[in-house]
C-alpha cells in the first residue's frame, strides 16, 4: 500500500507543477531581471507542492486488493456455449475466499465483449467471495469507497446481489440490490460508500460479494479511502509560510520591476 501512495503523491505533484507552469507567461510582466524572480518562485512552489504532498494531510490512497480483476485464475476446465473462447471452472479464485462461486471467461453469448477490465470476471451461484485485506485496519474519521462492475448474463432475467465491507468478521457497512434494472449483457459500476467516526472496531478490513441462487457476475473490484479530519496543523502552518514566502517574493520582483523602469 506504501507504493500505491508515493506514486499517487508523486502523480498529483506533477500534475500541480504542470497547471503551474503552464500558467506562466513567457514574455511581459514576469519575465523582468533576466527571469531570476521567476525560476525561484518557480522553485518555491514546487518545494512546497512536494512537501504538501508527502504529508499527506487530506489525499485519498487507494487500497491495495489482490487479484481485483479477477485475471489470474486456476485452470479453466469447462467448455461452455459461444463464438469465441467460454471457460470457467468451480472455484476457486487466487486471492479470494469462495462459496459456490468460480472464474468465468464468458463469450459473447453472454455478455456483450470486451468486459470492464480483461478477460475474466468472477460469479457466484448463490454463494460469496471474501477478501480479508490482512494487515489493513479500518481507519478512524475516514470514507471508504467500495467500487464493483456488476453484470447481468444475456440468458439471467435478473439475480439480487450484495456488496459489503467487513471489519473483521463483522459487517461493517453493505448495499445490496437486483440487476434485473442492467441491460442485458452488459456491466454496472456499484458503489458502496461508508464512513467512520472518531473510533472504530478493531479487525482487519474486508470485501465480500453475494448472490441470492441465479448467477451473479463481478468484475474490477476497487476500493478507496479519504481522510474526513482537517489537515495537521503542520501543513496549515507550511501552507501559510510557502504562501507568504511567494507573496513576499513576488512583491519585491514587481518593485525591482518598477525601479528599473523608473531608471531607465
Amino acid at each position: 500500500m506504501a507504493t500505491c501512495i508515493v506514486h499517487r503523491r508523486k502523480r498529483q505533484f506533477l500534475a500541480y507543477w504542470a497547471m503551474f507552469s503552464t500558467s506562466i507567461p513567457q514574455t511581459g510582466s514576469w519575465s523582468f531581471s533576466g527571469g531570476e524572480p521567476v525560476r525561484l518562485l518557480v522553485s518555491i512552489f514546487c518545494a512546497l507542492v512536494f512537501c504538501l504532498c508527502l504529508t499527506g494531510g487530506a489525499w485519498g490512497d487507494s487500497v491495495a486488493i489482490q487479484n481485483a480483476s479477477f485475471e489470474t485464475t486456476n485452470p479453466l476446465v469447462a467448455s461452455c456455449a459461444g463464438p469465441e473462447t467460454c471457460l470457467f471452472n468451480f472455484g476457486p479464485i487466487p486471492g479470494w475466499s469462495t462459496a459456490g462461486a468460480g472464474s468465468f471467461e464468458p463469450s459473447s453469448s453472454f455478455f456483450s465483449l470486451p468486459l470492464p477490465d480483461g478477460n475474466i470476471v468472477a460469479y457466484t451461484n448463490g454463494g460469496g467471495i471474501s477478501q480479508i485485506l490482512t494487515g489493513t485496519s479500518l481507519l478512524a474519521n475516514s470514507i471508504y469507497t467500495l467500487s464493483v462492475d456488476v453484470g447481468r448474463r444475456f440468458d439471467v432475467i435478473a439475480a439480487n446481489y450484495s456488496i459489503s465491507l467487513l471489519d473483521g468478521a463483522n459487517v461493517f457497512c453493505t448495499t445490496s440490490g437486483s440487476n434485473g434494472s442492467f441491460a442485458a449483457g452488459t456491466f454496472v459500476d456499484i458503489t458502496l460508500t461508508c464512513a467512520t467516526g472518531s473510533s472504530v472496531p478493531s479487525g482487519f478490513l474486508g470485501i465480500t460479494m453475494g448472490g441470492d441462487g441465479r448467477q451473479i457476475d463481478f468484475d474490477n473490484v476497487r476500493l478507496d479511502v479519504v481522510p474526513t479530519s482537517t489537515p495537521e496543523p503542520s501543513v496549515l502552518v507550511l501552507m501559510l509560510t510557502g504562501l507568504g514566502i511567494v507573496g513576499l517574493l513576488f512583491a519585491r520582483s514587481r518593485r525591482n520591476h518598477n525601479l528599473q523602469v523608473a531608471s531607465s
